[in-house]
């Protein structure tokens, strides 16, 4: 299946990582205010890098991956996001992920990007449920999650911190 080097949605454009998007990837891991509610997911420049590489061979991998989103009117990087398949408990699903420059928060990008991400998901990944892992703290994720349907599945702790994990079934 051949995947589509862009999604649009009203403002923003959905673009597959590519290597040019490494320093906004980087910048981005460097803001400590990016990250008030875990700090174990920061990243110096050569793990952001390396973890950028890691997400660019998903796609090769899987014919999915997380995007580079960009304002659509300015092609300004705001964050990176999407869904890529993972194991949770042995379950396959896609995890729903997003982070955001603080400067794009408070604007709905995030929600525009995940109903992107969803309708993907249905259309190309029907059989996989998307789940959604927050730090119990992030209020606006938990409430993102539960704005686009999904509900609370399961409470863990990973790595010492208490995470939640949210589900949205796969359609019919």
């Amino acid at each position: 299946m051949v995947e589509p080097d862009e999604i649009r949605t009203e403002r923003l454009a959905l673009s597959r990582i590519q290597p040019t998007d490494a320093d906004a990837y980087i910048a981005m891991h460097g803001l400590p205010e990016a990250y008030p509610h875990d700090s174990r997911f920061r990243r110096d420049p050569e793990q952001a890098r390396e973890q950028l590489d890691w997400f660019r061979e998903k796609w090769v991998a899987d014919g999915i991956g997380y995007w580079t989103i960009r304002l659509a009117a300015t092609a300004e990087v705001i964050g990176f996001g999407g869904v890529q398949h993972k194991d949770e408990d042995d379950d396959p699903v896609l995890n729903l992920f997003y982070r955001f420059f603080p400067t794009a928060w408070g604007n709905g990008y995030a929600t525009e990007m995940a109903r992107a991400a969803i309708s993907w998901a249905r259309d190309h990944r029907p059989d996989r449920p998307v789940v959604i892992t927050t730090d119990v703290g992030n209020a606006a994720s938990i409430r993102l999650a539960e704005k686009l349907g999904f509900t609370l599945s399961a409470e863990r702790e990973r790595d010492g911190c208490a995470e939640l994990v949210f589900r949205l079934a796969p359609p019919g």
